[in-house]
């Protein structure tokens, strides 16, 4: 998402890369203002998600992203 905090963005981008055949990044416009990212299923479900202002711990994202996959996180 482009929101104030946008430099996470590519943080969060960094960490998606590596999964490049599972996850498809999307960068959206909206009035929230209070998430900087989301890892949504394909059931529509959010996985995870990292609050405006708060540090990217990437290790959740990592754990997010393995959860269902049939892969190592």
């Amino acid at each position: 998402m482009r929101t104030p905090a946008g430099p996470r963005r590519a943080e969060v981008r960094d960490v998606a890369a590596a999964r490049a055949g599972q996850v498809n990044t999307v960068a959206a416009r909206t009035d929230r203002v209070d998430v900087d990212a989301l890892l949504i299923r394909p059931d529509g479900c959010v996985a995870w998600g990292l609050p405006t202002r708060q540090d990217l711990d990437a290790s959740t994202l990592v754990r997010a992203l393995g959860t269902g996959s049939g892969q190592p996180p």
